[in-house]
């Protein structure tokens, strides 16, 4: 129609001219005008005519050329290399090309695709574009998400998915994963103390078997093992490696723990490995140096909770634990003792200002072991001060007597105090505790970088960074006991006061639970000593005797206790005086209880936290189920405190972290 317009247009001059020629014409000779006339109107029918056909070959034409290409559109939409699909705000499929189906398989319209999607989120999409990875039928596709508006209601829009098969492409990035390196750093933890008292060819047949076990172990999976040192190995194995040690928990563990000695005491085994995450391989930016100082990282951090586990740095860079059944061995040799003490009179005698802090709420092992501290300080004439929290309940007897002192006076100081006196020369102990955010004053850490840590606790991921010295020993039945040792290889003519041996005699008390938790040889050597230093069993009587009240609360509290399945759990009520030292003793009481494995007392903190006290008897590591919640400890004694929970909240978190560890428990046995 828009042709035959223009061309009229067009035709509109010649049209008029030819009429006026015609009148001009006439004119002169009508009959001549006439023929002209007949001639010129034939003329015009015969070009209009072929005009026409013209035009409708032309349009055929063109209607044809047209046709093929929306029927080559069609095809090519309908199979190009790309599966598309749309759905619609309840990721409905409205329409799939045949290279979607072919694909994900008989797919009907109207199914919702993100039963087979897991990651198709259509609220988080829809109204965007983007892209995101999925997983379906083991292959792997690049998914383009587009939102298509139409003129219509919101609810007639639609979300336009484009996918791109990237299967060899990731099948390579996982193979290329797989075989990056993983670094292992590997010491067998207590071969010097299972080999005592063996003839030289039982020693020779230990070695031998438990060497070849291990060896054999990592070398079945491709892995390189070289031997460096007494009783230390570097190995070198694949990611595909260490997944499926993972998936196995590390089961040669235990095969080396089978191992037959004469003195029936089993090897144990401890490593560090360090994995390189994925998304840096991928980048090609592997430092080898960084993945070689978390294996020894990692080994450190195994040995420092007991030994016979290993310590995985993986993905998130936070350690991961496998294994860790065993307790920890007692090690009869000093020699560490003596050469740690030499050390710690070396910093001190080189620091201006000494200061001592335990953890928060101070408990008799605390506050002991930093008497016992200071001591060392003033014993060469350097300046001390014991940082003091401010929720000292549990420890009010001792703090007392000790202030009693003339020369104790001035030795408690609060730690605002303690945080105007430090400096960078001032040398901070840290006992009873490695935890930055467990200490009376974590602003003292940052003050100085001359810190000393003095631990008896399993050691946790998040170790205090970087102290000059540390000295923990997860074996020893407390932390008085280990200050104890070091206070008799500090010099030769230690005289004790008779209230710092109290104090130390104290602490050990406490954490053995009268010297029936945790305690060897040389816990009762430290015990002597202290005896013999003027330690008053007498005085620690009276610190650890309860009024009639506290025995009454005591009885109610027990009262309330429910016992299932070899699990007890009690409640201190709201108000409770000396709360925390309540909870330990209840839950002390209930572990002793016939049938029970492990026992829970919880308790609401001045600051309105939760706290648990934890026991075991053994079978059960509790300290595992703390780890869980933040807290920590050791196999049978533990602690943990649970924020912004009630007591009921906090109860079913134990729970729930119990099983997780008794479920964990039962499929490395079954294996």
């Amino acid at each position: 129609m828009l042709k035959e317009m223009l061309s009229r247009r067009n035709e509109e001059p010649f049209f008029l001219i030819t009429v006026l020629l015609l009148i001009i014409i006439a004119v002169y000779n009508w009959v001549i005008a006439l023929l002209a006339l007949i001639l010129i109107i034939g003329a015009y029918v015969l070009t209009r005519k072929n005009t026409n056909e013209r035009n409708r070959e032309i349009s055929q034409f063109f209607d044809a050329v047209s046709q093929s290409v929306d029927q080559a559109s069609t095809y090519a939409v309908q199979n190009l290399p790309i599966g598309i699909a749309i759905v619609d705000m309840q990721s409905s499929l409205c329409w799939a090309n045949s290279v979607f189906r072919d694909w994900i398989g008989d797919i009907d319209n109207d199914q919702k695709l993100d039963h087979i999607m897991p990651n198709l989120n259509i609220d988080k999409f829809w109204g965007k574009f983007g892209y995101f990875f999925e997983h379906i039928d083991k292959r792997y596709y690049r998914v383009v998400y587009k939102y298509l508006q139409t003129e219509a209601a919101e609810d007639d829009n639609y979300l336009i998915l484009y996918f791109e098969d990237i299967t060899d492409t990731e099948t390579q990035k996982m193979n290329c994963i797989a075989s990056v390196p993983v670094l292992c750093d590997i010491e067998i933890d207590n071969m010097e103390e299972v080999a005592k008292g063996m003839t030289s060819v039982q020693q020779t047949t230990l070695w031998t078997n438990v060497n070849n076990c291990l060896i054999d172990e990592l070398t079945s999976l491709g892995a390189f093992v070289r031997s460096y040192g007494n009783e230390k190995y570097f190995a070198c194995l694949s990611r595909e490696a260490l997944d499926e040690l993972k998936k196995d928990n590390f089961s040669f563990l235990e095969k080396i723990r089978m191992i037959h000695t004469v003195n029936r005491i089993p090897v144990t085994l401890s490593m560090g490995v360090a994995a390189c995450p994925k998304d840096v391989v991928t980048q090609g930016m592997v430092n080898f140096n960084e993945l070689a100082d978390k294996a020894q990282a990692g080994l450190d951090l195994a040995l420092g909770r007991g030994g016979d586990q290993v310590v995985v740095y993986e993905e998130d860079g936070s350690p991961h634990f496998y294994g860790g059944k065993t307790r920890s061995v007692e090690k009869n040799t000093r020699v560490r003792a003596r050469v740690v003490a030499q050390a710690i009179r070396e910093l001190i005698d080189t620091s201006d200002l000494v200061l001592v802090m335990g953890h928060e709420r101070e408990d008799y092992d605390s506050i002991g072991a930093a008497v016992g501290v200071a001591h060392m300080a003033r014993i060469i004439g350097k300046p001390v001060h014991i940082v003091i929290s401010k929720q000292t309940d549990a420890i009010r007897r001792l703090e007392t007597q000790i202030l009693n002192v003339p020369a104790f006076k001035d030795l408690l100081i609060s730690a605002e105090t303690a945080e105007e006196l430090c400096n960078s020369q001032t040398l901070l102990f840290i006992v009873d505790t490695h935890r930055t955010d467990m200490t009376v004053a974590p602003a003292l850490i940052e003050q100085t970088e001359r810190r000393v840590v003095i631990d008896h606790h399993r050691r946790s991921s998040d170790f205090i960074k970087k102290p000059l010295l540390t000295y923990t020993e997860p074996s020893s039945s407390s932390t008085s006991e280990l200050v104890t040792e070091l206070l008799q290889y500090y010099q030769e003519d230690v005289e004790l006061e008779k209230i710092e041996a109290t104090a130390l005699y104290a602490g050990i008390i406490v954490d053995t639970k009268n010297f029936a938790v945790q305690t060897g040889v040389r816990t009762f050597d430290a015990a002597a000593y202290l005896r013999r230093s003027g330690a008053d069993p007498e005085i620690v009587r009276e610190l650890f005797s309860s009024d009639f009240t506290t025995v009454r609360e005591k009885a109610a509290i027990l009262s309330e206790a429910r016992i299932v399945d070899g699990v007890a759990m009690a409640s201190c009520p709201k108000g409770t005086k000396n709360t925390t030292i309540v909870a330990a003793q209840i839950a002390d009481m209930l572990i002793n209880i016939d049938n029970v494995n492990a026992s829970f007392t919880f308790c609401e903190l001045p600051d309105g936290n939760i706290g648990v006290s934890a026991r075991s008897k053994g079978d059960i590591n509790v300290q595992l189920v703390m780890e869980a919640l933040g807290g920590g400890g050791h196999r049978t004694v533990a602690g943990a405190q649970l924020k912004e929970r009630t007591v009921e909240e906090a109860q079913q978190d134990v729970m729930t972290a119990l099983r997780d560890v008794i479920n964990q428990n039962k499929e490395t046995e079954k294996e």
